[in-house]
């Protein structure tokens, strides 16, 4: 992985665009070609103007290196074993809302693993069924038995139709509209209320059984729903939703990618972890 970061970073020249090429965060690849000029006892490049440049010794390394990698390829073309799979089970919201949005760039970074996707309504990870081998899980990352590696923790904030927006020029106008819940409980909305909102809750409440029909109902100006922005990217930048107030609220919950402890085979589903926490990290927490 080390020398495929080099190699990147040589041809492109920048740590940016060979991450973005090797759907890696700037950071991980930056230190992989740390480790190596420890490894070699070696500076292999040096910032310059117009980006980063190989140094002499760089130069002798790359020639090995691009060697090495592409005997590499050849000899992964040629072998006979089927490509992996992960059957990935996912909540519909984030399905709908970010995964599958970014499921060909998810593809280009995983061109060795062919991804089933199904989706549910259900925040808790049962495998009993034998038809998945992985789910993207809202909730608080214990559950016996599994592995969970955290992709993102919730932050929250209200939306709402950009009309609505016009009757909201401070958080206590809330007081006086409807508040839209994506499931039976009230908890997240007064988690915020006590945190950024004065006075009791409205006494209009609407409740959906999913996260994308509540925000969904918010837009068409029903009231105000409060879900994480990453989820809403593209309602947010057509406009079609608004974020009233800048004030945020750290959710209980966050997304995980949770699999069996008991998993043959943790190789595929570690490179998918990294790709999404990369596509993550691109996305960041806000619309800006």
């Amino acid at each position: 992985m080390g020398l495929q970061a080099f190699v990147a970073v040589a041809k492109l020249g920048s740590l940016t665009r060979a991450a973005r090429q090797l759907c890696r965060t700037q950071g991980a690849v930056s230190r992989q070609i740390q480790q190596l000029e420890q490894f070699y006892q070696q500076p292999l490049f040096q910032r310059t103007p117009s980006g980063m440049s190989m140094t002499p010794y760089g130069e002798r390394l790359y020639v090995v290196a691009n060697k090495a990698l592409g005997s590499l390829s050849g000899f992964s073309c040629h072998s006979p074993q089927q490509p992996d799979r992960i059957r990935l089970r996912l909540p519909s919201t984030f399905a709908l809302r970010w995964f599958l949005p970014r499921l060909a760039a998810i593809q280009r970074c995983l061109p060795a693993i062919q991804l089933e996707i199904s989706t549910t309504v259900i925040d808790k990870p049962e495998f009993g069924t034998g038809d998945f081998d992985a789910m993207i899980v809202r909730g608080h990352g214990q559950w016996p038995g599994l592995r969970s590696e955290l992709l993102f923790a919730e932050q929250l904030t209200p939306m709402c139709s950009a009309e609505l927006s016009m009757d909201l020029p401070q958080p206590a106008e809330l007081a006086q509209q409807r508040l839209i819940h994506a499931n039976g409980s009230q908890q997240e909305w007064q988690a915020w209320w006590q945190a950024y909102a004065t006075g009791p809750m409205p006494g209009q409440q609407l409740y959906f059984d999913s996260l994308d029909a509540a925000v969904n109902a918010a837009t068409q100006g029903y009231g105000i729903a409060l879900a994480d922005p990453r989820l809403f990217q593209d309602q947010l930048g057509q406009g079609a939703l608004v974020m009233p107030f800048p004030q945020w609220c750290s959710g209980e919950y966050g997304y995980y990618l949770v699999h069996p402890a008991s998993a043959a085979d943790l190789s595929p589903l570690r490179l998918l972890a990294a790709t999404l926490h990369s596509l993550l990290c691109n996305t960041g927490s806000t619309t800006g």
